[in-house]
């Protein structure tokens, strides 16, 4: 069945409202008629089977006729702490590809080798949006405002495991060796650097809040493909 979101306010009991783009989608594109399955999530965990009622000019209706809750959803809630990348278009993808694995939140970072300072939060909103409907997932990951490192380390203690994917780190702390021995968490943070790695700071800081060093393997690996790999890894630990 076809996919639509909407926002939580156009769930009213049993009926759905679609408006704007995603309305457009059903009636223009995909010309779906008053009878028809569709199915549609609000974002927040909750996944409705719903059938075609009203057609109008800008908006239609559905009836809910089954509602499914975390549908597609993974057992543990990943939020990925990650650099800006000196190109926006990497950094794109990247939201894109670890919210189609199923990450919870996405924290864009400022380190020390940080080369932008800027991030584009609307944009990214809507690649969330875009890669939860193609994906299949009942929740679309949250974009928190750009973030020090040293801010999000400092305020980590909510999560029962902080990772922190590093070069330097002895392959006997393979990210796989590492999650068998934290089975059963719930909440992981996992932070990753720019193209020019922490700081020697950076990773005294992330030590001394309990952060637990990781490899991801023998070669090394762009920030974006770190951050995939890792939450890849994570999610399919639940």
């Amino acid at each position: 069945m076809d996919f639509f979101y909407v926002i939580p306010q156009d769930v009213h009991g049993s009926t759905i409202v679609l408006r704007g783009d995603e309305y457009k989608h059903l009636a223009r594109v995909l010309r779906k008629r008053i009878g028809e399955h569709i199915l549609v999530t609000d974002g927040e965990d909750t996944m409705f089977e719903a059938v075609v009622s009203t057609l109008g000019r800008d908006e239609g209706e559905c009836e809910i006729v089954q509602t499914h809750l975390r549908k597609n959803e993974p057992r543990i809630s990943v939020t990925l702490g990650v650099s800006l990348l000196k190109n926006p278009s990497r950094f794109d993808v990247l939201v894109e590809k670890v919210t189609e694995f199923g990450v919870r939140s996405i924290v864009p970072l400022v380190c020390e080798r940080t080369l932008a300072r800027q991030d584009k939060h609307d944009r990214l909103e809507k690649i969330t949006i875009t890669a939860m409907k193609q994906s299949g997932r009942s929740y679309r990951p949250r974009i928190f405002p750009l973030t020090s490192f040293e801010t999000l380390v400092s305020h980590s203690d909510e999560y029962e495991l902080r990772l922190m994917p590093h070069e330097r780190t002895e392959q006997s702390q393979f990210v796989g060796s590492v999650l068998q021995h934290h089975e059963g968490v719930k909440s992981v943070l996992v932070v990753v650097g720019p193209e020019g790695g922490f700081t020697d700071g950076e990773l005294d800081i992330a030590a001394a809040h309990s952060f637990v060093p990781i490899s991801l393997g023998p070669r090394r690996l762009r920030s974006e493909t770190a951050a995939m790999s890792a939450v890849a890894w994570i999610v399919g630990a639940g």
